[in-house]
């Protein structure tokens, strides 16, 4: 990635991150999840952040899913079309803290 792109993320991503707060996003976009509209969290977490809706630690390329992290507040459920893996429990990835060392180690390829 070139420099000036890094820099820019760098100064931007707080910014970016805190745009993406559940609390933010329900109030000025509500009709973009049924969430915000229900005021209903996917997460139970204090200030959960909403960037990585669907985690890039997913694997999509089995049927039933997964954790690529291995987290151990996952669990598989039945659905009517399969077992699927429920993330719900897990919050890695909707922590502000967490989303800024994942988005860093991607532009420095860590």
């Amino acid at each position: 990635m070139h420099e000036f792109a890094k820099k820019l993320i760098e100064e931007r991503i707080d910014k970016l991150i805190s745009e993406w707060n559940f609390e933010v996003r329900k109030k000025y976009h509500p009709k973009e999840c049924t969430c915000y509209s229900q005021d209903k969290k996917c997460h139970n977490i204090k200030d959960l952040n909403c960037l990585f809706c669907l985690c890039p630690h997913y694997y999509l390329n089995v049927e039933e899913g997964g954790c690529k992290i291995n987290s151990s507040k996952g669990k598989f459920i039945d659905t009517p079309n399969g077992k699927i893996w429920d993330c719900s429990d897990c919050y890695f990835l909707h922590k502000p803290e967490n989303i800024k060392k994942y988005l860093l180690s991607r532009i420095y390829n860590l």
